[in-house]
């Protein structure tokens, strides 16, 4: 009998075939393999910039470094009877099917929520348009300004309410129709609503425009992006690892996504300031090697004795450079050119050398120093104890500009002259009102006033005193302040939103602080059954201002 070839059979012949073919002795296989070519050596920069020579912003672009603009459509509550429900019909759906599924979950945790349909016609409502950027080299979380607007034409004036969560989505110019709503949610607002009581424009529109003051929060990490001029994954790698080592092996923070970008995080030590990391980390030198660091740091001390010098730019590839720089800068500390001292010095208090802080303290004390009020947010952001010493003197001067920065560096820093006080929302106690800070100083008196980023008074002058007499009156009769005498407390009373009725009279001390405290304080009754405050929202407080005081606003 013939024996039968059946598959297996024949595929254990082939294989028996081969390995004699190609001999016992040696089993490699490679030679069917596709060949992977050897990638070439990294190009030479295209730039030839003598400063930045070696560094990684010499290889790559900085992407994705600008801030990202996100839109939403919300609901804002509290308005009394100046709201209005008219939307697009795509966007009134759309808040319905949203805030049902908020309700719905708030229901199930023992939260109230009214009825969406009822709310959305409320006249203490009204829809909105959300806008705002997403900062560049954001985490989850980060905190951003929101713009809200009323849509429509229904509802009056936005100032005082209360913005409810509300989803961000990329921003798209051409959107229209479901395009208005769709995409993914980059970020969520939520919070109370400031109109600017100095713009000329909101009152003449009737504030149908507010800001909600870090209302917004990243929803997503945005990193930056460092695409290569030259891709290659030899150099996209070794970018990869010098970031990894001079800033966070755990986690890492540079990852080289391909030949063309590697992707990069903020290090949570950046994260107040990711633009100065961006900056930082685009300046560091991809080759490490000490011989190399070492001639590049000479280079570069000769070139910052040099007129013109681009001594920022010096400053931050010394700080790349990391501690090992430190001998060789220090004797730039007490440099003849207040400038080269000065970025020097930055370098060294960054890398937490001690012997910099005298430099950079004497440069914020330095008057006409062109670098004084770098210095004195320098000394804010050092966290140092013994800043404080150095920035209070400047609270005290004549210099309105160094006295508000020393301020904001001394807030930074928490120190004792600069006393806090929150003030909860009378329709939402878990969030801020608004704050005030008391700024011991022997200055004149000053009252400033943010409208970015936190809805915050400072007054300069634990006891700056409100001048009677005096009579004020909203101009819609919302407050009235009153005082008949130099001997005479303050009388405080408003009008309340919700029931349009006058509140109880308080009899208040005649200091702006006091004043402040009565105005923005819940209307709640202590345990003596006497009423502290009015509960104002922040637009109406800045807006009350005692004659004779000038209340500066920032940027």
């Amino acid at each position: 009998m013939r024996p039968v070839l059946t598959f297996r059979n024949a595929a254990r012949a082939a294989t028996l075939l081969l390995i004699a073919a190609i001999g016992c002795g040696d089993m490699n296989f490679d030679w069917f393999k596709k060949k992977r070519e050897p990638e070439p050596e990294p190009k030479p920069a295209a730039r030839q910039d003598p400063i930045i020579a070696g560094t990684i912003g010499e290889r790559i672009i900085v992407a994705d470094s600008q801030p990202m603009r996100v839109r939403g459509f919300g609901v804002v509550i509290g308005l009394g009877d100046r709201g209005g429900g008219d939307a697009p019909t795509v966007v009134r759906e759309y808040l319905v099917d949203y805030l049902s599924r908020e309700a719905a979950s708030a229901r199930s945790s023992g939260r109230r929520w009214p009825s969406v349909q009822k709310l959305l016609d409320s006249p203490d409502t009204a829809i909105v348009g959300v806008y705002g950027f997403v900062p560049a080299g954001a985490t989850e979380g980060t905190p951003f300004d929101v713009q809200v607007e009323a849509l429509g034409t229904q509802a009056q004036s936005l100032e005082g309410g209360v913005l409810l969560q509300a989803e961000l989505k990329q921003w798209d110019a051409s959107a229209t129709g479901t395009g208005l709503i769709g995409g993914r949610t980059l970020a969520k607002a939520r919070g109370l609503v400031f109109t600017n009581p100095f713009s000329e424009t909101e009152r003449k529109t009737g504030r149908r425009k507010g800001w909600v003051l870090s209302g917004g929060r990243a929803t997503e990490n945005r990193g930056f992006r460092f695409v290569l001029e030259e891709p290659s994954y030899t150099m996209a790698r070794r970018i990869q690892d010098r970031l990894n080592e001079r800033f966070s092996q755990t986690p890492k923070i540079a990852i080289a996504q391909s030949q063309g970008f590697v992707q990069v995080r903020t290090p949570p030590a950046y994260l107040p300031q990711p633009e100065q990391f961006a900056a930082l980390a685009s300046h560091v030198l991809i080759d490490n090697a000490p011989a190399l660091v070492g001639r590049r740091l000479q280079e570069l001390i000769g070139e910052a004795g040099r007129a013109g010098a681009r001594l920022e730019e010096i400053s931050l590839i010394w700080e790349g450079m990391a501690r090992t720089v430190l001998p060789q800068i220090q004797p730039l500390y007490s440099n003849s050119d207040p400038s080269v001292a000065y970025y020097a010095a930055r370098a060294g208090l960054r890398l937490r050398d001690m012997s910099a802080f005298a430099t950079v303290a004497a440069t914020a004390a330095a008057p006409g120093h062109p670098q004084r009020l770098l210095a004195v947010r320098e000394l804010g952001n050092s966290g140092l104890v013994q800043a404080g010493s150095q920035l209070l003197p400047l609270v005290n001067g004549d210099d309105q500009e160094l006295r508000i920065a020393a301020y904001e560096a001394l807030l930074e820093l928490r120190h004792p002259a600069v006393r806090t006080f929150r003030f909860p929302h009378p329709l939402d106690p878990g969030a801020t009102s608004m704050l005030l800070d008391i700024v011991s100083t022997s200055g004149k008196p000053l009252i400033y006033v943010r409208r970015t980023k936190e809805p915050r008074i400072a007054v300069f002058g634990a006891k700056m005193p409100v001048n009677p007499p005096l009579f004020y009156s909203h101009p819609q009769d919302w407050v009235t302040v009153n005082a008949k005498d130099a001997a005479s407390d303050l009388t405080v009373f408003c009008r309340t939103r919700q029931s349009n009725r006058l509140s109880d009279t308080l009899k208040v001390p005649s200091r702006v602080d006091e004043l402040i405290r009565a105005l923005a304080a819940p209307p709640i009754a202590d345990d003596n059954g006497t009423v502290k405050g009015l509960g104002l929202h922040y637009s109406l407080v800045i807006e009350v201002r005692p004659p004779g005081r000038r209340a500066d606003a920032d940027g």
